[in-house]
């Protein structure tokens, strides 16, 4: 807290106590936030070291858990100290004038006036925004102080790069050992140097320069640094595994693609000791400089400030001249109605009033759906859903088909006042081309590509522990860089939970020839057997893909990922590709 922000708060402000404890309260649920988020954060370093990966698990559950649990906890003691003042616009305006000044100094109080807004927009179920109780815009920006940690580590390159990356892995200290750590750092080196030389980088006054805190997710430990020469850097990223012997470098990446896969929207987000966000933030966008700044928060585990940015960008994106929302690309859903804005790569997914046949989930069951993507380890195959409430656009941004369309088959969610169109409800994911439409323009090697990660998905969900429920490809999607990953959600549940069944044989002429099912059928049942219907593409697509995924197709596929599952294994699934690998296996 500031010198300014003790003086403020040290007595009576303008006669008013109880917006000075108002204030406070919110800053102080925050910093417990921050504490118990940073606990987590900092016991996933041991679950590394102990190779607990189910344990790292939990820890990602219960750290999601963390925002919701200590905003009611503001909000509670918010509404306690203001009584019948709680939702007096002009005492919040003193409140969020008070807070402004206790979080003028800290390190991560973008993510600070975050917290705050979130409380705000409970107490008023604000439409839209409001800017006299919400940080709308940034408002803090502290400069860089002197007696602030630096976040990167700078490794010199006159020495050799095998040199450079010894003491980088010095540094990390493990309290376990490497495994055959000269052999990695050679070939990790060899790897380094190919890339520099490509991008004609001098070892001369280059060096490694890397943030000093680690990133984990899942099985596994991130280094991220750059290779910099003056202005001139390359990205530079050595996961390391811990096997049976020790800890590895597992592959070395050095392309913005191959890095932007890493924190790419459909994976879980990372454990990082992040004590300033922002600055972590722009090294991050330095090496990945097509990503958008909302994704980065939401990969360093800030979702909800990834949301803030993500609506600043939306702003500045109606604000053009020419921006028009438009229906999204692919096939109409018979739960969701999907449209977008051309300029920002992101959809927009409202809820129908109304599900077409033969559906049967409802409205709360698809938001459990959502509830449910948004806790589990999405293995790069689920996208990353933002969820939004009470927003409002201006009218003129809606093509009146659009418009109209929207208010037939979700009229409790949207609605046209004046010259705004509000939205109760939606969710917003990044925009990905339909498999179904890739395909139908790709060319054949693309096409093959794009079917054979196709049932990769599906597998590596399975190992998940997730099982798709609609494999249809009209429900899968197309990245930037080609991985393919699932959206449609409503049909999405654990795989443990499925009963695999085998197809029964039929008993009689009659049984062989019924148009419907002779046999019980329950909710959950699944027989892989009938996947093919839908499963497999045409020819000539056909046969690659029964080359690779004939598996999909068996029972005992499914019930050997249930076992495994319930054996609580934890599979291996790599954000980058087996090529990059230093050691195959």
């Amino acid at each position: 807290m500031s010198a300014n922000a003790r003086n403020l708060l040290s007595g009576p402000v303008e006669g008013n106590e109880a917006t000075a404890r108002a204030a406070t309260a919110i800053a102080d649920a925050f910093d417990a936030y921050r504490a118990r988020f940073a606990e987590i954060t900092r016991g996933v370093r041991d679950r590394f070291e102990r190779r607990d990966w189910l344990g790292t698990q939990d820890d990602a559950a219960a750290r999601l858990a963390l925002y919701r649990l200590h905003v009611a906890q503001a909000l509670a003691e918010v509404r306690f100290e203001l009584g019948a003042l709680a939702t007096d616009v002009a005492t919040w305006e003193e409140v969020k004038w008070l807070h402004a000044a206790l979080i003028v100094d800290r390190d991560d109080c973008e993510i600070a006036e975050t917290f705050f807004s979130s409380v705000t927009r409970r107490v008023f179920t604000t439409v839209g925004v409001n800017s006299h109780v919400e940080y709308v815009l940034p408002e803090a920006n502290p400069e860089l102080r002197g007696d602030e940690q630096p976040i990167t580590r700078s490794y010199d390159l006159g020495g050799g790069v095998a040199r450079a990356l010894e003491r980088l892995l010095a540094d990390l200290a493990w309290s376990v050992p490497y495994d055959d750590l000269d052999r990695h750092v050679e070939l990790a080196a060899e790897r380094v140097e190919l890339a520099m030389r490509a991008a004609r980088i001098p070892s001369a006054n280059s060096e490694i320069e890397a943030l000093v805190p680690i990133f984990f997710r899942n099985k596994g430990a991130y280094v991220i640094a750059r290779v910099k020469n003056g202005d001139e850097w390359l990205p530079l990223v050595l996961p390391l595994l811990h096997g049976s012997d020790g800890i590895v470098i597992d592959a070395v990446l050095m392309t913005s693609d191959e890095v932007s896969i890493v924190f790419g929207f459909s994976w879980s987000y990372f454990f990082v000791e992040a004590e300033r966000p922002r600055a972590v933030v722009e090294f991050l966008a330095s090496i990945m400089p097509l990503k958008r700044v909302d994704e980065l928060y939401n990969a360093i585990g800030f979702n909800k400030h990834g949301k803030t940015e993500l609506y600043r960008s939306l702003v500045e994106h109606m604000a053009r001249p020419d921006a028009r929302f438009e229906f999204a690309e692919g096939d109409e859903g018979l739960v969701m109605s999907v449209f977008t804005l051309p300029s920002l790569n992101v959809v927009f997914k409202i809820i129908k009033d109304r599900f077409g046949h033969p559906k049967r989930i409802t409205r709360t069951g698809v938001l459990g759906k959502y509830h449910l993507v948004f806790v589990r380890d999405r293995v790069g195959r689920l996208a990353d859903a933002q969820e939004f409430e009470h927003l409002a656009f201006p009218r003129r941004l809606f093509p009146d088909a659009l418009l109209e369309h929207l208010r037939e088959v979700a009229p409790s969610i949207v609605k046209v006042e004046g010259e705004s169109v509000i939205i109760a409800h939606l969710y917003t994911e990044r925009r990905v081309t339909p498999l179904n439409v890739f395909l139908r323009d790709a060319t054949p090697e693309a096409a093959a590509d794009a079917i054979l990660d196709y049932g990769a998905a599906i597998k590596d969900l399975a190992a998940a522990n997730i099982f798709t429920g609609d494999m249809l490809l009209k429900n899968f999607g197309v990245s930037r860089h080609g991985r393919v990953i699932f959206y449609d959600y409503d049909e999405l549940c654990l795989l443990t939970e499925c009963n695999i069944r085998s197809l029964p044989q039929p008993r009689t002429e009659e049984e062989e020839m019924a148009a419907e099912p002779w046999y019980y059928v329950g909710e959950l049942d699944v027989f892989p057997e009938e996947f093919t219907a839908f499963l497999v593409p045409p020819a000539p697509l056909r046969d690659i893909f029964l080359d690779s995924h004939e598996d999909l197709l068996t029972v005992d596929y499914w019930r050997g990922m249930q076992g495994k599952q319930k054996a609580g294994e934890v599979v291996d699934v790599f954000p980058y590709s087996v090529g990059r690998r230093l050691v195959r296996t």
